[in-house]
């Protein structure tokens, strides 16, 4: 793969981002929006500047982007959230391992006292190996708390990691 550069994004590079998240919420495997959310419902709440997004680019092209932003308002707002997305054609090379510790490093920038995962799929075995591995541990499953398509009911895990150690 060319060299990949992360850097954040500017408003020219929400399209990108965009087209990225829908593609991977039509997949119906990893993210929990179903075709009833709209655009401008995913734009209000994640794909909007007020969070910090983050765009992976090689010489050419987007091909990874992550969004951060408070799990939680008011008191819960210590605590980051993230999601990742990676061009389908780029997968199964490093690219989501090197958007998780980015976006690490980027939560402790901005004085994140951890972060936490409300819902990653029990299938999704690429995130999971990537997760841990940059130091995050699951700390609750749900029981089907996912629905996937094709498979039905699956379980979705809580993974968490402390940011102040």
């Amino acid at each position: 793969m060319a060299s990949l550069q992360i850097r954040p994004a500017t408003t020219a590079d929400l399209e990108a981002v965009w087209h990225l998240w829908k593609t991977i919420m039509d997949q119906k495997v990893y993210f929990p929006y179903d075709d009833t959310y709209t655009r401008e419902q995913i734009e209000e709440s994640w794909i909007n500047l007020s969070n910090a997004i983050f765009v992976a680019e090689t010489e050419t092209e987007i091909v990874g982007a992550y969004i951060l932003k408070p799990n939680q308002p008011g008191y819960g707002k210590h605590i980051a959230n993230a999601a990742y997305m990676v061009d389908t054609r780029a997968r199964g090379q490093g690219i989501g391992d090197q958007l998780c510790a980015h976006s690490v490093a980027a939560a402790r920038t901005l004085g994140y006292r951890g972060m936490q995962f409300n819902l990653v799929v029990s299938t999704n075995k690429a995130a999971i190996r990537t997760w841990q591995a940059n130091g995050f541990s699951i700390i609750g499953t749900v029981p089907g708390g996912f629905y996937q398509e094709g498979l039905g009911y699956v379980d979705a895990h809580i993974f968490f990691m402390d940011l102040t150690r």
